[in-house]
């Protein structure tokens, strides 16, 4: 009989990081364990930091600490090393937007996956105006979710209190809300992020994902996006190559209506409320789909504006109607069968390219 042969260390070595990486996929991640499904649903966290340091708008990273309770109602505390980011919201907001940076190694201390970078988004100024708007935009999210259930940002509201480390400056506690890691987002999708857009064609994109993503924000009123200059979008990577958009940062939205928000003139936008359409030209059967698939969740949608009392019953009103105009157009778009659904989505805007893309991107296509 032939002596057995122990494997290469190298073989050993590939199986324990195979194993490790399953081990990890099934993990838990502390996004999964603060987050809710209700759209109403509050997580209270403490976020321990050093106050002045970041009003001072120190660049490096801060040690922080982040205090939450867990199912079993039990305090857990995390470090986290706290960093400024954003570029508008930074320079013209009293509160500065911040990202958080767990540690892979104690997220695996307690039993977590390690998805460990998340971005807080917190109220500019300390008033209801400021309030609402943030609640607007994470109300967006929430409905991405519903629109695109296979491919979107999770969200979470906070009951956020900031404490200063150093005892200088007395407990602030407003509303916030947590923005899940990029890689966790792109795993639930199916793939992986792609860094760079700098040399991805219109025609790796899963039409029905493009589509879903535009059509999305077509809905929402935004303009402040970009897949060839690579603004407010990640692009996942599914195994068989097919790329998939999705989208962030939605306060420059009709449906968010801040009144520091400019429309996206070089896009044909007129005011911040006007929709332009910016996808790549798609089949009317896959705008059709895509469209009929918006339409079977009218419902949903206009209930979760309905449900989200933490607004105003004027404000929810302004939305409502607002997604309600939204519907109305689709429903005069699918029953036009003369004109190219995407043609009629375009509408005045079809001679705009927006800045940093090719023509031939943006006409219809006539592929069934």
């Amino acid at each position: 009989m032939p002596r057995y042969q122990s494997p290469p260390l190298t073989l050993l070595i590939a199986f324990l990081l195979l194993f490790l990486s399953g081990a990890q996929l099934g993990a838990q991640s502390l996004f999964d364990r603060l987050h809710r499904p209700s759209a109403t649903e509050v997580v209270d966290i403490v976020l321990t930091v050093p106050v002045d340091s970041l009003l001072n708008d120190t660049r490096h990273d801060q040690p922080a600490t982040f205090t939450y309770a867990d199912s079993s109602g039990s305090t857990r505390h995390l470090g986290v090393e706290v960093s400024l980011r954003g570029k508008f919201r930074r320079t013209r907001c009293s509160t500065p937007p911040l990202k958080l940076n767990f540690s892979k190694k104690e997220l695996r201390a307690a039993g977590l996956a390690e998805h460990d970078k998340f971005k807080l988004v917190n109220t500019c100024f300390e008033d209801s105006l400021a309030t609402t708007l943030l609640l607007k935009e994470y109300l967006a999210y929430r409905a991405y979710a519903l629109l695109s259930p296979a491919a979107h940002y999770r969200t979470q509201l906070l009951r956020l209190t900031l404490r200063d480390l150093g005892g200088g400056h007395p407990d602030q506690t407003a509303w916030a809300f947590i923005i899940e890691d990029t890689d966790e987002m792109a795993a639930r999708a199916g793939g992986h992020e792609v860094d760079t857009l700098s040399s991805v064609d219109a025609e790796r994109f899963d039409p029905e994902a493009e589509a879903t993503h535009a059509l999305f924000q077509y809905l929402i009123g935004n303009a402040d996006w970009s897949l060839a200059m690579d603004r407010n979008v990640k692009i996942v990577q599914r195994p068989e190559g097919e790329l998939v958009p999705v989208g962030y940062d939605f306060d420059f939205s009709g449906w968010v209506g801040a009144p520091y928000a400019t429309p996206a003139s070089d896009h044909g936008q007129q005011s911040i409320y006007h929709r332009v359409y910016l996808g790549y030209g798609q089949s009317d059967r896959v705008l059709r789909r895509v469209s009929q698939d918006f339409r079977g969740h009218r419902r949903e949608l206009l209930s979760l504006i309905e449900d989200f009392d933490l607004i105003s019953t004027t404000e929810r009103k302004i939305l409502y109607r607002y997604v309600q105009r939204f519907y109305d157009e689709l429903a005069t778009i699918s029953s036009t069968t003369g004109v190219l659904f995407y043609d009629q989505l375009r509408g005045a805007t079809a001679e705009v390219i927006p800045p940093g893309s090719q023509p031939h991107h943006f006409r219809a296509s006539t592929r069934r």
